[in-house]
């Protein structure tokens, strides 16, 4: 899944930037106790790449990752609360290939520990499989045929009591299942669509959130390609906002809330418990700003600036709590070349739409990359990211609440070498996981897990 999949951030270093830090943004008032265990190989005796992972309410940890050993397949391991990391399972055999963006999975929890995992095969069709609490792998379900059509952009979100959703691009369509908490998947369901083939009109998503009420909302943009004889170019984007409130049937389209304009959006949206909802978008290059909507769902605010850093900015993640506290982490790049950047976060509310000033969570590393971001409804947080030095390690902060400081960043990796962050995970007191990749000392490529306990 594109949600978490390391890799995509580019590198760079921090030594001049953090001059401007100290004059721009505020610097975190470090706390919250804690410590991280010791790194353990989760797929010792394979190969791990791309993990996904979760933690449910009573600190219980799970990953799902890609194995490609002999006969490609998905495996899992997890570890109870304060217990060991068991002998990985094979959750799904196939030969999963290369078809953009990637197979990888990716796994959510419920507060109780029911799971659910979702990925895509080689023929492009999407599986999914459910873990009952304290139980195995149930068989492994095609939730989604591929069909006629390549699918894309595929995004899958699911709240603490188990309603989820998933929506893709095929086609020219933005399509989406959804799942009532103990009941069964829908079938497709058209968000939108547009009538170009090679050039023309053309839809698209972008991102997907829900509520713990299980309303979703579904980011998507509006584009035209226009083809020469040579080449196409892709202009005239528009973003949208879709939106289906529990046990409606039905998607309600924002109308243009953003453009057109010459790029795309890279929209995000968080929802608190009862449904109210922000969206934050790039308005210009460097520039995210947000809108909110309420609890019904009806019409958006106006927009106010979240990040305008003057720099190139890479969006980790926008999320809120159960109260409507929003958080939005994300990398800040030097403009002037520098090769200078830092893991920031600014907050907000949804009532308010007025944002905090940024803070630093990454102290003084000099090279950061793939920033992972992750909140739970009371509000803790983590927060990690690859130090990428002469030798890189993973740096994680944790946050005990909503509206307190995060922690003094600390190193979280142990072994392996070309180290990946892939995963990161909260739960509502504050228990965190995370989980990267590296070549252990035979030269396989293995996935770590550390936990938090604070």
């Amino acid at each position: 899944m594109k949600l978490q999949v390391a890799g995509l951030w580019i590198k760079i270093t921090l030594a001049t930037l953090l001059v401007g830090v100290a004059l721009t943004f505020s610097a975190p008032a470090y706390a919250q106790a804690g410590t991280w265990t010791p790194p353990v190989a989760v797929s010792a005796g394979g190969q791990g790449w791309e993990a996904s992972g979760a933690i449910d309410g009573n600190a219980n940890s799970l990953a799902v990752w890609l194995d490609p050993t002999s006969q490609e397949q998905i495996k899992s391991s997890s570890e109870p609360a304060g217990g060991n990391w068991g002998t990985a399972t094979v959750v799904f055999s196939a030969i999963l290939g290369t078809e953009s963006p990637c197979d990888c999975p990716a796994v959510r929890t419920t507060t109780a520990g029911f799971a659910t995992a979702v990925w895509r095969d080689d023929s492009g069709d999407v599986f999914t499989a459910d873990r009952p609490s304290a139980s195995g792998w149930n068989p492994a379900k095609n939730l989604i045929p591929r069909g006629a059509n390549p699918i894309s952009n595929l995004n899958f979100v699911m709240n603490s009591q188990g309603d989820a959703a998933v929506a893709w691009t095929a086609g020219n369509s933005v399509l989406a299942v959804l799942r009532p908490a103990g009941g069964a998947w829908t079938a497709p369901q058209t968000i939108a669509t547009a009538t170009g083939t090679r050039s023309g009109p053309h839809v698209r998503d972008d991102h997907a959130g829900i509520s713990d009420n299980g309303a979703v909302i579904v980011t998507w943009e509006s584009f035209n390609i226009v083809c020469g004889t040579r080449s196409c170019a892709s202009g005239s984007f528009a973003l949208h906002a879709s939106r289906q409130n529990p046990g409606s049937g039905v998607w309600v389209d924002s109308g243009s809330l953003l453009g057109p304009g010459n790029a795309a959006h890279d929209a995000r949206v968080a929802l608190d418990s009862a449904g109210e909802a922000m969206l934050a978008a790039l308005s210009s290059p460097g520039v995210y700003s947000s809108a909110t909507q309420g609890a019904s769902g009806g019409a958006w605010s106006s927009f106010n600036t979240v990040v305008n850093p003057n720099n190139s900015t890479i969006v980790s993640d926008l999320a809120s709590d159960g109260a409507g506290h929003v958080t939005f982490v994300y990398e800040e790049i030097d403009f002037f070349g520098l090769n200078t950047s830092a893991a920031l976060a600014v907050n907000s509310s949804i009532s308010s739409n007025v944002w905090s000033s940024p803070v630093v969570l990454s102290g003084g590393d000099t090279i950061v990359g793939e920033v992972l971001f992750a909140l739970s409804s009371s509000g803790t947080a983590v927060t990690a990211w690859l130090s990428n030095t002469a030798t890189p390690e993973i740096h994680a902060a944790t946050r005990a609440s909503a509206t307190g400081n995060w922690s003094n960043p600390l190193k979280i990796s142990g072994p392996g070498s070309s180290i990946a962050l892939e995963a990161a995970a909260v739960n509502s007191a504050g228990n965190a996981l995370a989980i990267y990749s590296g070549y252990d000392v035979n030269n396989v490529h293995t996935e770590y897990a550390t936990n938090f306990r604070p």
